[in-house]
């Protein structure tokens, strides 16, 4: 039986094809600001980072302008293929987020972005631990934590897609159990922070 994770990466891949046969006009700009203060606090000159899921080709291009290097990995196959189009120059693979296909321990940081509101509770711990593994002893992860307390399938036009909300302190402890020690939060709009951990060593 499919898992709740491939049923909505099938939705969202669905929506990548749709915006392939309308048009290929780039994602609108957002958390450029952000994003460079996230790659900044990595004390890289020249970091690197997998940006996961949502926007991958905005993302990559970003990171990639603001002087870093960047991989986009997601598991849908449009998506990837929307993304390249999106950015030529980008890298981008295709991969399940329990299970990176990156190498290990060579990031300086991830960059999740709301793909956390899409992991039921019960594969958190797997989902982290690939991106724990990712990241180089010191390496920084980026998520938007959606708040509540509510878990399950939302209908969209597409298909539907696995919803989960959070309270921020039951992430924490779930996830400084996998070595990560939250740095920072800022709220974004009522019902989200922005959050920044730092792999441990």
């Amino acid at each position: 039986m499919d898992d709740p994770i491939s049923i909505s990466q099938r939705t969202f891949d669905r929506l990548a094809e749709a915006a392939l046969q309308e048009s290929d006009a780039d994602e609108p700009e957002d958390e450029r600001d952000r994003v460079e203060a996230f790659l900044m606090r990595t004390g890289r000159p020249v970091p690197n980072v997998v940006v996961l899921g949502q926007k991958l080709a905005m993302r990559c291009r970003q990171i990639e302008e603001l002087g870093g290097s960047a991989v986009g990995v997601d598991g849908g196959g449009f998506v990837v293929e929307l993304a390249r189009r999106r950015y030529p120059g980008g890298n981008f693979q295709r991969g399940d987020l329990r299970k990176l296909p990156v190498e290990t321990n060579a990031f300086d940081g991830v960059w999740s972005g709301s793909t956390i509101a899409n992991i039921p509770r019960a594969e958190i711990a797997k989902a982290m631990q690939s991106m724990h593994d990712a990241l180089r002893p010191g390496g920084l992860l980026y998520v938007r934590l959606p708040l509540g307390d509510d878990e399950g399938f939302q209908e969209t036009g597409h298909g539907p897609v696995y919803t989960v909300r959070w309270d921020a302190e039951q992430f924490c402890q779930a996830v400084s159990a996998l070595d990560f020690s939250m740095l920072d939060q800022q709220p974004v709009g009522d019902s989200e922070l922005a959050m920044i951990f730092r792999r441990e060593y």
